[in-house]
């Protein structure tokens, strides 16, 4: 008998061991991504929980199916993956099968939404966030008539508005390429301290990038999840900035409410494969406030300056360049600060007929002088395939 075969046996033997401990350790699946009754729109991931943690490793692989067609297959913890939903919101049938080594299987489904009519209004709707301060201090309070809007020059009717008060969703696109090899210890302690100090009921997902994409963890609430989910990154590969702006621009929430992306890079893009005008033109798509973080390196290079700024400026957001870890900790306060005071206007789309053309957006602030950084302006979203 071969290793393979042996390694096999007792991996099974274990497993078995293991699920007769008793009916406390008995295991469980559940799909904690999707949620149950919710509409699922482009890029989704599913993701499983499986209790009792000890019986992971006898998991010899999770498949995911979406009405009958097998959609991924995931051998090794995190288990999850991702699935394009298409653009049109109908009811999909998710089902997860885990087999363990022993052969058992542990089997979980559920239902998502189909198209309803909030999701209808919300597809012909521009939101456009919004911050607004008044001598350095940020100025709650805003009501929806307090604002105008205007698209190229033409007032637009603010039709609804979701206060600095609504739950945030947040990405964390964070550069782990060989470069932060030194620095990340010191980078994933400040970001840990940014996380701790988001609200209850605010949601971060995390990213990490070097010349692929790690996702590791989605609209995480619990603070303990999510530091866990920041240990995970390691330092190694080349960069792809400009994929983790697509991929974190794909990752923010379509629901109505408020949203920010912070994108943390200590170098140039070296291995993308899509553009730079590629990530710019879906930087003009997203509806999320963008801040740039660039780190180290980074800070000292003008074209990538020069980018980081445009992409965040298009947004309402801001760029930082901190040349020291020291002074990320001041960095991410300002960017959570921001973010806990951001007004989303909405307004009804003018129009489809121009197709992608970037169309001009300007906020202000009736009755006083304020200073207001909004959204500049979108494009309607091309599904064109992103690639040089």
């Amino acid at each position: 008998m071969n290793a393979n075969a042996i390694g096999a046996l007792l991996a099974a033997a274990t497993a078995a061991a293991s699920l007769a401990a008793g009916a406390q350790s008995t295991p469980s699946i559940r799909i904690a991504s999707p949620a149950a009754g919710t509409a699922i729109v482009g890029v989704t991931r599913f993701a499983v929980v499986i209790e009792p943690r000890d019986v992971l490793p006898f998991i010899r692989s999770v498949t995911f199916t979406v009405d009958g067609q097998a959609a991924c297959t995931v051998e090794r913890p995190p288990f999850a993956c991702s699935w394009d939903a298409g653009e049109v919101v109908r009811e999909h049938h998710v089902r997860v099968v885990a087999t363990l080594a022993g052969g058992e299987r542990l089997k979980a489904n559920l239902r998502t939404a189909d198209l309803g009519y909030v999701e209808r209004v919300r597809a012909d709707a521009v939101l456009v966030p919004v911050v607004v301060t008044r001598d350095g201090q940020f100025v709650r309070g805003l009501k929806r008539q307090d604002f105008e809007v205007a698209e190229d020059g033409v007032r637009q009717p603010v039709t609804a508005m979701a206060s600095e008060d609504g739950a945030l969703d947040l990405v964390l696109a964070i550069d782990i390429s060989g470069s932060m090899e030194a620095s990340l210890d010191t980078v994933k302690a400040a970001v840990k301290r940014l996380l701790s100090k988001l609200r209850p009921g605010d949601a971060a997902t995390l990213v990490g990038f070097n010349d692929t994409l790690f996702l590791a963890a989605e609209r995480e609430q619990d603070q303990q999840a999510r530091e866990r989910a920041v240990d995970l990154l390691t330092a190694w590969g080349g960069t792809a900035l400009y994929d983790a702006t697509v991929r974190a621009l794909d990752l923010v929430s379509r629901d109505w409410g408020r949203k920010g992306i912070i994108l943390f890079s200590d170098g140039e893009d070296r291995n993308s494969l899509a553009s730079r005008e590629a990530a710019a033109r879906r930087v003009q798509e997203s509806e999320a406030m963008l801040y740039t973080v660039g780190f180290g390196g980074a800070a000292t290079v003008p074209a990538l300056q020069r980018g980081l700024e445009d992409f965040a400026r298009a947004t309402g957001g801001r760029a930082f360049f901190p040349r020291n870890a020291s002074d990320l900790d001041e960095v991410f306060d300002q960017i959570v600060a921001e973010l806990a005071h951001q007004y989303v206007l909405s307004y009804a789309l003018p129009s489809r007929e121009q197709g992608q053309r970037w169309r001009q957006i300007s906020v202000r602030v009736r009755g006083g002088k304020y200073d207001v950084r909004a959204r500049q302006g979108y494009r309607l979203r091309d599904e064109a395939p992103i690639g040089r």
